[in-house]
């Protein structure tokens, strides 16, 4: 059972950090890009930056609790009745994890590129 609980204890943690620095790259590259937008009248556009950034914060607060399920997953891995975390938060960061994993390593194979984060605006 202990094995089982820092297996999970990983998952987690790279899900934390999937879920942290994707996100902050992306709004730190695109944010003057998104307050620049223009709507026809040459009014700037805010929502797409009010959204962006509404976005990030949800992301930060999946990644912080996927950092307290890595302390607890470790923490409690010796526990006979399970680690107590809810099979949605640990099959929801199993499966993200292993897209965004996959994607990153199709994206590597295909463009050798690191996918995401060679993104730039224009």
């Amino acid at each position: 059972m202990s094995e089982k609980g820092i297996l999970w204890g990983i998952v987690f943690f790279i899900t934390a950090i999937i879920y942290f620095s994707i996100p902050t790259y992306l709004i730190f590259t695109y944010w003057i890009w998104l307050n620049e937008l223009l709507d026809p009248e040459g009014n700037p556009i805010y929502t797409f930056a009010l959204l962006a950034l509404f976005t990030y914060f949800v992301t930060l607060l999946v990644a912080l609790i996927y950092s307290v399920a890595t302390v607890r997953a470790i923490v409690q891995r010796k526990n006979e009745e399970g680690l107590g975390i809810p099979k949605g938060v640990k099959w929801f960061g199993f499966i993200s994890t292993v897209i965004v994993v996959a994607l990153m390593a199709i994206w590597y194979y295909l463009f050798n590129e690191i996918a995401i984060f060679t993104l730039t605006p224009h």
